[in-house]
């Protein structure tokens, strides 16, 4: 199993590397699949619990939101009248066919926004007119950080449990460690990113992305896993050998990216 993960992991390593360094179409397909993959996953997943999302609907206003993005529109209104437009859409087919109701209507939305709309975020922080890609793969570092030292922390020192009821094995000293393991990595990338590519974005922001990443990252991961516990299912799939499903693998991706995106938003754009 570890050869397993392992394994898998090195290879999405090498395709993310590949997919930044070729960026353009390549990567905007590589995220429009991800993104396809980890809707399925959530829509399947809630159908174990006896729910009907309308899951063609959602695929139908991921596309429409790809290729606004795709082709250079304005986002923030391509975001909003595709969410809007997919709203009205679901709530009028509760009206005209028996067999769905609010509750799927819901579910079928909220998995345009979680992950469908979460890994769009990944395209629009790479495309970012100022320091773009550099953010993405900071944001990334830090993210895999705070899951690295989170592990071996709570391993090691890990006594007081964090939240029992959604995740048995994580602890509160776990956290620290991945709010720091984040911080300090994301000082060191920052000293690259200044020092070999003169990026002048000032090293409290870094440090501040840092510390929302490593919370942010710890609130994905947990809320995947209350969505499994919801539904009863161990993983969202086994498309990654070792791994489970996208979203297994990408759950703390689907907070930090969008959380960074916003702050280059407010504060460096």
């Amino acid at each position: 199993m570890l050869i397993l993960r392992i394994a898998s992991a090195a290879i999405g390593i090498v395709y993310l590397i590949l997919a930044f360094y070729i960026g353009g179409w390549f990567l905007d397909l590589s995220v429009l699949g991800i993104s396809l993959i980890g809707m399925h996953e959530f829509y399947t997943a809630v159908r174990h619990r006896g729910y009907n999302p309308l899951s063609w609907v959602g695929y139908l206003f991921i596309f429409s939101l790809f290729w606004s993005i795709a082709l250079h529109l304005s986002y923030f209104h391509a975001i909003l009248l595709s969410a809007l437009l997919a709203a009205f859409f679901c709530l009028f087919l509760t009206v005209v066919s028996q067999r769905l109701n609010l509750l799927d209507a819901c579910l079928t939305i909220f998995g345009c926004i979680y992950p469908g709309m979460a890994f769009m975020s990944l395209i629009l922080l790479y495309d970012a007119e100022i320091y773009g890609k550099y953010l993405l793969i900071f944001t990334l570092f830090a993210t895999w950080a705070t899951d690295t030292f989170a592990y071996f922390t709570g391993l090691g020192l890990g006594k007081n449990r964090l939240c029992p009821r959604v995740s048995p094995k994580k602890t509160v000293e776990g956290s620290i460690g991945g709010v720091l393991g984040s911080l300090v990595t994301g000082i060191l990338v920052g000293m690259v990113f200044t020092r070999f590519y003169k990026l002048e974005i000032g090293y409290l922001h870094y440090a501040i992305i840092s510390l929302l990443c490593g919370i942010t990252s710890q609130m994905g991961d947990l809320s995947a896993s209350s969505i499994k516990r919801f539904c009863n299912i161990k993983d969202f799939g086994r498309i990654l050998p070792g791994h489970g499903g996208i979203l297994d693998r990408f759950d703390s991706i689907l907070f930090t990216v969008p959380v960074v995106y916003s702050y280059y938003l407010l504060f460096l754009s």
